[in-house]
């Protein structure tokens, strides 16, 4: 899958700008990438999907992001929602995520959502009445199903977990039972389509919902023996690495080509520009190399049928917050050292610089999951259902 993401990037970038404009990637593109299984690869193989690696997932994603970071972040949300759809009684995962192949073609379901818990629900007969408005819709355009984060009330009570908290369920609903509100238009990650989305008093029927903390897995493999929380947040992490590739390599023509008209010689030849390439490059090196370390020695146990302990679940989170702060300090470093030249449009620094700052406000890579992955180190009483 690599491969085949490598041989997309001419297509992706042909439609970067259109994307920008119309603030959602074009859907014959999302169909084209779908179709050749790019979207397939945390499906599981019961359900006719590929089941890759995760670590080899990861580097699709950052390949995509390479690309466009826009394509890189739906395929973020494609994959990990299909690795929470795990989750899903049998029925209901072949009914959403079933994959059908012919030849080298996939068709291939695409489910996107948010788990926070935005939605209330109420449990009546065969099922849960559910409405809610939900933030952040990424990808909701090009989606066949949308998932959403709800609390339950059944007889006028809240259902609890045994802490004392609210039961979060997330929801799948069709596309047809879902309001697309048209309100994205961001400074980054424009094409990602990161719309509300909302549902009134729709039926989900019984079953058809994932229960946080508590559904356990339909899928006994790999794949889905990695910890879910830690999964998402390499695959958010994704995005900023392969952001950060590209603008290191991007970087490196412009610093070529560009003679400020006081000097004679390009910038690549100041001692200063080759300073703060070196420092940005060695960032995203090192953030690949923590985070790929972290995901592989987790792989490594869930393949040999280790448990997971929360240490594991602790150094993934450390690795993948971190290294979205290292990609985006090396765009920061890059972006500043090509001066005026990052301003212009049709520079592609400004760009990436747009979309990692973008893409570090999620939660999943967050500086409060950083002291969250470091409180559960020094204290007794950190929130580690959060990792």
């Amino acid at each position: 899958m690599l491969e085949t993401a490598i041989a997309e990037k001419t297509s992706i970038e042909g439609v970067s700008d259109i994307s920008e404009k119309d603030c959602r990637l074009p859907g014959e593109l999302i169909r084209t990438l779908a179709a050749k299984g790019l979207f397939a690869t945390t499906i599981g193989e019961k359900y006719g999907g590929l089941e890759i690696p995760a670590l080899d997932s990861i580097k699709v994603l950052e390949q995509l992001s390479y690309a466009d970071a826009s394509v890189g972040w739906c395929g973020m949300i494609f994959s990990t929602t299909a690795h929470l759809g795990s989750f899903l009684p049998e029925k209901w995962g072949k009914d959403i995520f079933g994959v059908t192949r012919k030849s080298d073609q996939f068709d291939c379901p695409l489910a996107v959502g948010a788990v926070a818990p935005m939605g209330k629900g109420k449990v009546v007969e065969g099922g849960i009445l559910v409405s809610g408005r939900w933030p952040w819709g990424s990808g909701s355009h090009h989606a066949n199903w949308i998932c959403g984060g709800t609390v339950v009330e059944e007889n006028g009570e809240l259902i609890k977990n045994p802490t004392g908290d609210p039961t979060i369920y997330v929801m799948f609903f069709e596309k047809s039972q879902v309001k697309l509100y048209d309100n994205w238009n961001p400074s980054g990650l424009r094409g990602t389509g990161s719309v509300d989305f909302e549902v009134e008093n729709q039926f989900v029927p019984e079953g058809r919902w994932t229960v946080l903390g508590v559904s356990r897995r339909q899928i006994d493999s790999p794949l889905f023996r990695f910890p879910f929380f830690g999964y998402f947040a390499a695959a958010v992490a994704s995005i900023p690495l392969g952001i950060g590739r590209r603008a290191v390599d991007d970087f490196a023509a412009i610093a070529r080509g560009k003679v400020p008209s006081a000097r004679k010689r390009a910038i690549s030849e100041a001692s200063i520009t080759q300073l703060e390439y070196g420092r940005a490059e060695s960032l995203v090196e090192g953030a690949h190399a923590y985070l790929y370390k972290k995901v592989d020695e987790v792989w490594q146990k869930v393949t040999n049928g280790e448990k997971v302990k929360l240490e594991d679940k602790r150094q993934l989170r450390l690795a993948a917050s971190r290294a979205t702060i290292m990609c985006a300090e090396a765009v920061d470093l890059l972006y500043n050292a090509a001066g005026g030249t990052a301003l212009q449009g049709d520079c592609t620094l400004q760009k990436h610089f747009r979309d990692i700052h973008a893409a570090t406000q999620h939660r999943m890579v967050s500086a409060e999951l950083l002291r969250l992955a470091a409180a559960a180190k020094l204290t007794d009483n950190a929130n580690v259902a959060q990792l």
